[in-house]
């Protein structure tokens, strides 16, 4: 498959073994990038490198774009919509009961955050993003476990 989305006119060429198999992807780029962050924010805030540190801004950058890339292709696939951005992807999916209000909330706040650190990395600090970081970790699996969850329930591709 080419690209986070399909053409939707192809989209009947797509099979929910393939959309399954997608998200399954990311949701692995997830895990990765949580058992790295894990680790980075076990230790103390003035023992992390200035590599660490930067590590930990890349990786927030992949667990919200590896989300939002399920997001997206969700609300595309089941709803035939395409958020404006991140942050309202994890809204819309909080709204269709596809996760529960609370987690689209905090999802939605780690994709601003996202949108700190590439847009205005120079008025990042890093011992806040660290902070961020401890909490939002959580959030992150709850979505893993929703998302497979509704594999297992199965959904309808349009």
């Amino acid at each position: 498959m080419r690209g986070i989305f399909p053409n939707p006119a192809q989209s009947h060429l797509i099979s929910e073994y393939a959309i399954e198999e997608y998200i399954e992807s990311r949701i692995r780029e997830i895990n990765d990038a949580i058992t790295i962050l894990k680790e980075i924010v076990s230790k103390n805030y003035s023992k992390l490198t200035e590599h660490e540190k930067l590590a930990t801004r890349y990786l927030i950058i992949q667990l919200v774009e590896a989300a939002s890339s399920i997001c997206l292709h969700l609300l595309l696939n089941i709803y035939n919509e395409k958020p404006e951005g991140f942050p309202e992807c994890f809204t819309r999916l909080g709204a269709k009961g596809l996760i529960s209000e609370d987690l689209a909330a905090k999802l939605s706040s780690a994709a601003r955050l996202r949108n700190l650190i590439v847009h205005r990395y120079w008025t990042i600090k890093d011992e806040i993003v660290y902070e961020s970081v401890r909490g939002m970790l959580k959030d992150f699996e709850d979505f893993t476990l929703n998302i497979r969850r509704l594999l297992e329930k199965g959904f309808t591709i349009k």
